[in-house]
């Protein structure tokens, strides 16, 4: 048994397995920062926070963001794309994000955009829900998954 055990660890070391980038282990940073939660999204991160308003409807909110400290705005040159939004388990509707008004984005240059806006109105606020995407990011098709979504853990404003 101790030879299996020091055999392992010696085929992990010598394939450059550690605990840092081991498929077992989280990443080293937070996917939480204020009223919004993080995913990775390339070279970038996607922040996802909830418009929550019994008057005008609900919606999510997406940024692109650098990964540096404190994060930048990372405007990319997509005009929509669509999202999957459902509960846990359950089916997920397609809903449409388009660019938020220029006011809300005024550094991003023309032609890119780093704030997206999907109008769900359907949303339960107290329902954990799972929030997916695929988008160009850099030229390549990235999926960005949010698990175990709060809209009201994650609302940035609510009415």
């Amino acid at each position: 048994m101790t030879r299996v055990l020091v055999l392992a660890v010696s085929v992990c070391t010598l394939c450059g397995c550690s605990a840092k980038n081991s498929t077992f282990q989280s990443d080293d940073h937070a996917h939480e920062r204020d009223k919004m939660m993080l995913e990775d999204a390339g070279p970038y991160h996607a922040a996802l926070t909830a418009h929550l308003s019994s008057k005008g409807g609900h919606e999510l909110d997406i940024f692109f963001e650098t990964t540096d400290n404190p994060p930048k705005p990372a405007p990319l040159p997509l005009t929509s794309f669509i999202v999957f939004v459902g509960p846990e388990g359950g089916t997920a509707q397609a809903v449409l994000f388009e660019p938020a008004p220029k006011e809300e984005r005024k550094d991003d240059p023309e032609g890119k955009c780093s704030h997206f806006v999907g109008k769900i109105p359907w949303l339960k606020p107290e329902e954990s829900v799972t929030v997916t995407t695929t988008v160009d990011i850099d030229g390549t098709p990235t999926t960005i998954t949010w698990k175990d979504f709060h809209s009201r853990k994650f609302a940035h404003h609510e009415d």
